[in-house]
């Protein structure tokens, strides 16, 4: 007897874990492997600052740590309001709501808006967790490219060719993710003004929006002021206060007048699963309120990483890459000859170097394009390795083709 699953799972793909199964089975076979796959900075040594700790720590010790409101603890939840108010767009505590990270928000806003068939515009490439929730709920992803010609800037026009009348929702990621690029605010606004016209929602996930090298942006939300759109917010504090495992994040609603019956069913699924792990919404103050700094020291490392690994594409025959602006990624181009998609070249790479990236399809770029992403979260020691030994299969892969 073999029970069935749903053949909603069947397309089910996160390219980010799936291609760890194959790392796992070379480390069984005793090979050692470099991850450069997930970007988690307390894998690479970074940890999350004292205050935030300290907070979550006293709270375990005497503060309440039982169910939640399905909404989120309230200091939480005014703290992330006062945040978003501090910056531009009023927010009350009553329009957000905490989730377990921002992956959480996205399901509990995607599953409260679509029904089977509908559609949402998403970047490619991108976060490709929207692309497996839509895939579970029946939904469409409609990717519009982002040019890396442009420095992988998004088409306003292009966008507005994808839109159809399935279309629900337009999801920007500023900065991008797998990119590391940013969204200028001029771009940013008519996109949001575009989505006004069609009267779609525009989700806004911005969690490394703190993490930006040089230039800054304007978030989504203080841009939807002058047009009326609705925006829902995704942010955590997974990324910027380097703490992913301890999920915690948030969603919060601009303009909830325009969309009151999407809030009440994200509310009513957010008292299904009756709340987000409690202990960790007490750094939400901390974090949102507290100092800074521990912020400008790993900014100032991840900038030399960046650096590095920038130096180190660029010196290598058959690779290429835009600098990143923002976040610990960069989206690499890489000369595949004699391989037809970019995920057999990443799964060679890795056997013949034990090196392990993500290939750009799983992102949503085209496969013959030649795209992995790599973090560069890693020390100085291992992404000289590490390069050092990209250039090396690339050097006898060169080697072979030429004797061909």
């Amino acid at each position: 007897m073999s029970i069935r699953p749903s053949g909603m799972t069947s397309n089910f793909q996160y390219a980010i874990r799936t291609i760890v199964r194959a790392a796992e089975e070379l480390e069984r076979s005793g090979r050692r492997v470099i991850h450069l796959n997930i970007g988690d900075p307390q894998a690479f040594g970074f940890r999350p600052p004292e205050h935030l700790v300290e907070a979550v720590q006293s709270a375990l010790s005497g503060r309440f740590t039982g169910y939640a409101h399905s909404c989120g603890l309230w200091q939480a939840r005014e703290a992330v309001a006062n945040y978003a108010s501090q910056f531009g767009t009023p927010t009350s505590p009553e329009d957000v709501i905490m989730t377990a990270g921002a992956s959480e928000g996205a399901d509990l806003v995607l599953t409260a808006l679509l029904d089977r068939g509908d559609e949402v515009l998403v970047p490619a490439p991108g976060y490709p967790l929207y692309g497996a929730i839509l895939t579970k709920l029946g939904g469409i992803a409609c990717a519009y490219e982002l040019d890396p010609a442009t420095g992988w800037q998004p088409s306003v026009a292009g966008v507005r060719e994808q839109i159809t009348n399935r279309t629900r929702a337009l999801l920007l990621i500023n900065p991008n993710n797998p990119t590391g690029a940013i969204t200028p605010d001029p771009t940013t606004r008519a996109l949001v003004q575009l989505a006004a016209e069609h009267r779609l929602l525009v989700i806004a996930d911005e969690v490394y929006r703190e993490l930006c090298f040089d230039r800054s942006f304007m978030p989504a939300s203080l841009l939807a002021l002058e047009t009326g759109t609705p925006v829902i917010t995704l942010e955590s504090l997974s990324k910027t206060h380097l703490v992913p495992g301890w999920r915690v994040g948030w969603m919060r609603f601009t303009h909830p007048d325009a969309m009151p019956d999407l809030i009440r069913a994200i509310t009513r699924l957010a008292s299904g699963r009756l709340c987000s792990p409690t202990p960790a919404q007490y750094a939400v103050r901390p974090a949102l309120e507290g100092s800074r700094a521990f912020l400008e020291v790993f900014m100032a490392e991840i900038r030399k990483r960046r650096d590095l690994a920038v130096a180190h594409v660029r010196a290598i025959n058959g690779l290429s890459c835009a600098e990143p602006e923002a976040a610990f990624y960069v989206m690499v181009k890489a000369a595949m000859a004699g391989v037809a998609t970019d995920e057999q070249f990443v799964l060679e790479l890795l056997q013949a170097t034990g090196v392990l990236v993500v290939h750009g399809s799983g992102f949503g770029a085209r496969p013959e394009d030649g795209y992995f992403r790599m973090v560069y979260l890693a020390g100085k020691d291992t992404l000289d390795t590490a390069f050092g030994r990209i250039g090396e299969f690339l050097d006898a892969r060169a080697g072979c083709a030429a004797t061909k």
